[in-house]
């Protein structure tokens, strides 16, 4: 049992008893109940996870309002990686609609996919570097398909492009869980990338193993974060100087299913991050606030008559503009919620992705780009996305084409009329703080070059795992890594004090030399090269390979890490 810090107090003690459903409504693959404080569906949840209307007690609020800010902690917390390097929020920026704006991953199908963790091996057991495991690769694994949106997901019956998460939470077996057998795709899928090998984990990794939770329950939330970037909302938890074990009992002692003192648990985990997305409401854009100008009901109307886009971006028959230049409720996210055959050839079908927010995305479709087919020109920028639409033909283009001047209105109506300024601005509840990943971006830690041997390889040193001073007894996860190099090579890590010039030595004030041996893929890691103490805290620590390429020394680039 975790020891409580004072601040835990006795506050929301007892069990509470779960209020009767309301009346849940069902259009096509969309789930709701009737609209609370604005023109969209209240979120609908399982029976066992009911999310509280504005009008309940302030004690329930209370409770959603706390296990939602976990949420947030975890989705933008690059600690629920395994390597320390991905956060959810890392593929899903605000400022890009809920995507991922990060351009350069290309997976080997040519989609434009997200970047993810480098891969590790997993020969022996996987338990977070306690080994000394080595990469698979060099390079940050690419996910298949571009990340969608997680803004307004709550309203989706199924979730992921080929909508495999939903409607039921499944255990670590696959048995559906009590009370999360209806309305739970947001459960369902918040258990998913935190295990994924290519997304934030590595090969065998499950949380049936207890490795996540393990992790997590000695971190201290959002860790690697700046302190002055972290939201209002949830600072309460950063500044308690606890770790997230009695961070998720604060949270959850009290619940009916899964309270008590548990500490991280891979159920509590999924309500937190569904929680969190259930308040992702983009109720704010012009088109709520009945201010579209007629440019943009124009482009509206043209989408409605010109074209076949409501085939699959209306809920209902076809959305229709109100007096006050609203739509249905469950119109909000121009989506069907269900799946199609419009993507590239050979993609198979996928969900009709939102048009919310639209105007801050920088890739299309499942694949991140499109084509027409023919000329294979891929879809870059917002008005290639028109010009795709107004060129095909049959159901899915613009019939007849639309002139520029439409051409015009239609994207003043995309870009403009569905962009909720909190989420271009990601102010509350979009907010978020700024990622250890985006300050320290991959790769820009590296530094110098590489001398060749008689082989003619080019070491490349990997150092994109953060160095965590360890909290407990047990270490923590820092490895230092070179590839691209002599297979089955005597190497030895240097780890310095201080930067050199080269061109061959990059590191002085050598204090270390740690040996290894690359693998048969010509990689080699080292696990927990030195060990850290709170008083290196921020100081660099400069790293580099030597490696014996057929008897000749060769060097790799080097790397500057920071203790954290």
């Amino acid at each position: 049992m975790p020891h409580f810090p004072l601040w835990l107090g006795t506050a929301v003690l007892g069990l509470f008893a779960l209020p009767l459903a309301a009346q849940r409504t069902h259009v096509a693959g969309l789930i709701g109940e009737p609209p609370d404080t604005s023109n969209w569906p209240h979120p609908a949840a399982p029976d066992g996870n009911l999310f509280p209307r504005s009008t309940a007690s302030p004690t329930d609020i209370a409770r959603r309002d706390r296990i939602a800010e976990l949420g947030k902690v975890l989705f933008w917390d690059e600690q629920v990686s395994t390597s320390n390097t991905m956060a959810c929020g890392t593929c899903h920026a605000p400022r890009a609609g809920g995507t991922d704006d990060r351009l350069g991953a290309v997976h080997a199908n040519g989609n434009f996919g997200s970047f993810g963790v480098i891969r590790q091996s997993d020969t022996g057991s996987i338990d977070y570097g306690f080994q000394v495991n080595p990469s698979t690769d060099v390079s940050r694994q690419v996910t298949p398909v571009t990340a969608p949106t997680m803004i307004g997901a709550y309203m989706f019956e199924r979730l992921f492009w080929d909508s495999r998460a939903g409607i039921e939470f499944h255990d670590d077996f696959g048995n559906p869980i009590p009370n999360f057998t209806d309305w739970a795709a947001l459960e369902d899928l918040a258990v998913g990338p935190p295990a994924n090998d290519v997304e934030m984990g590595h090969e065998s990794l499950t949380w049936l193993g207890g490795h996540l939770q393990a992790k997590l329950n000695r971190s201290y939330p959002l860790a690697l974060v700046d302190p002055s970037t972290i939201p209002p909302d949830v600072q309460w938890m950063t500044t308690a100087y606890a770790t997230y074990d009695a961070i998720f009992d604060k949270v959850f002692h009290w619940h009916p299913q899964f309270g008590g003192m548990q500490g991280v648990t891979r159920e509590r985990f999924a309500l937190a991050l569904a929680h969190y997305h259930r308040t992702l409401i983009p109720d704010q854009a012009p088109i709520d606030r009945g201010t579209l100008t007629p440019a943009q009901i124009h482009g509206f109307h043209l989408m409605e008559t010109r074209g076949d886009c409501f085939r699959c971006h209306s809920a209902t028959s076809a959305p229709a503009l109100g007096p006050n230049g609203t739509v249905d409720p469950f119109d909000n996210l121009f989506s069907d919620g269900l799946e199609h055959d419009i993507d590239l050839p050979g993609q198979g079908r996928r969900k009709t992705p939102t048009l919310r927010n639209l105007g801050l995305h920088r890739k299309f479709f499942s694949t991140g780009h499109g084509s027409d087919g023919i000329s294979n020109v891929f879809v870059l920028t917002h008005q290639d996305l028109i010009d795709f639409y107004n060129h095909q033909p049959g159901r899915l283009g613009f019939d007849p084409p639309l002139s520029p001047s439409e051409q015009a209105d239609v994207l003043d109506f995309l870009l403009n009329g569905l962009t909720d300024p909190r989420v271009a601005a990601e102010t509350f509840p979009f907010d978020r703080p700024q990622l250890y990943s985006e300050l320290h971006p991959f790769g820009a830690n590296l530094y110098g070059a590489a001398t060749p041997g008689p082989s003619g390889f080019l070491a490349q040193i990997l150092a994109d795992v953060p160095p965590k001073v360890p909290t407990a007894p047990t270490p923590d996860w820092f490895k230092v890594g070179v590839g691209n190099t002599v297979r089955f090579a005597a190497a030895t890590l240097m780890l310095g004090s201080a930067p050199d010039v080269g061109p061959v030595a990059w590191v002085s004030s050598v204090f270390a030399l740690i040996p290894a041996t690359t693998n048969n893929e010509g990689i080699a890691t080292v696990q927990q090269p030195v060990v850290l103490t709170p008083a290196l805290i921020g100081i660099p620590i400069f790293c580099q390979w030597e490696i014996d390429d057929y008897g000749m020394p060769t060097f790799s680039d080097a790397a500057q890490v920071v203790p954290y």
